[in-house]
């Protein structure tokens, strides 16, 4: 039997990115979440701000969406409940790459991008640096398979 050679690239590609992923968390929910509380407690208006990812405390904190949202001062607080939409990440935290495949899975706080004032999450710096090279298709699928919803 002849195999079409672009099919096994894409099958060998997905395979890659399925064994890249292995033992992530993959869930359900809208927003990304580790004990009730989303991006692992990362202060979303940080990255906007800082350009950095930075831990959020207790002290600043919300709920919206089901979740915790925390902060690491009272300024940005009040920025994100300004005006939420602009600082939650793109596909509720999870990572962008595996978005683009229809994977809902978990990502690293640290492994972002802003991309046309949009924060995006990815699983590892080293899927962030995949996802990189070709942002704008991977934005147009994962946008498409999570507004279908998976």
């Amino acid at each position: 039997m002849l195999f079409n050679t672009q099919r096994i690239r894409s099958f060998s590609a997905i395979l890659l990115l399925l064994i890249t992923l292995a033992g992530c968390s993959i869930r359900g929910n809208e927003v990304y979440q580790s004990n009730n509380v989303a991006i692992d407690g990362f202060d979303p208006v940080s990255y906007f701000i800082d350009g950095e990812a930075r831990k959020g405390n207790s002290k600043y904190q919300i709920e919206l969406l089901g979740v915790k949202w925390n902060f690491t001062n009272e300024h940005n607080k009040v920025m994100f409940e300004q005006s939420p939409e602009t600082y939650i990440p793109q596909y509720g935290g999870y990572c962008a790459y595996a978005m683009s495949y229809g994977l809902v899975v978990s990502s690293d706080p640290y492994a972002f991008s802003i991309i046309e004032d949009k924060l995006y999450l990815n699983y590892s710096f080293s899927v962030r640096d995949k996802w990189l090279r070709k942002t704008e298709q991977y934005i147009r699928e994962g946008d498409q398979k999570w507004m279908n919803k998976i």
